[in-house]
């Protein structure tokens, strides 16, 4: 299979970023990283947010007790063949983006709730 010299130059310059420290492979590492929470279950209350209870654990550095202040997601366990459910929780305002109880509770701000 031949490359072509524009492909080869832009594999060229990508490699020659990636040595000299100019792209942060270390940074998108560290994004997938997000918080994170996992409950028995999910409840959609009428404001917006997601609130998760029963045996919630934490994950990825995520606080056990007292305010979440960073975005993160809410897993609910799945049983087969239900599909489980996730919240992406935004936050509300720049510092409030949820509220940890662990074991008991997560409660989230301006999430979205999707099945997946």
């Amino acid at each position: 299979m031949r490359m072509s010299p524009v492909r080869i130059a832009l594999l060229a310059g990508v490699f020659l970023a990636a040595a000299t420290g100019s792209i942060g492979f270390a940074g998108v590492a560290r994004a997938e990283e997000q918080w994170s929470y996992i409950c028995d279950d999910i409840e959609e209350p009428e404001q917006v947010g997601a609130i998760g209870s029963g045996h919630c654990e934490a994950s990825n550095g995520a606080p056990s007790a007292g305010p979440i202040k960073q975005k993160f997601r809410l897993h609910k366990r799945g049983v087969a063949p239900k599909p489980g459910m996730t919240a992406v929780c935004e936050g509300a305002t720049k510092d409030a983006y949820g509220e940890a109880s662990l074991p008991a509770k997560v409660d989230g701000f301006g999430c979205y709730v999707y099945e997946n």
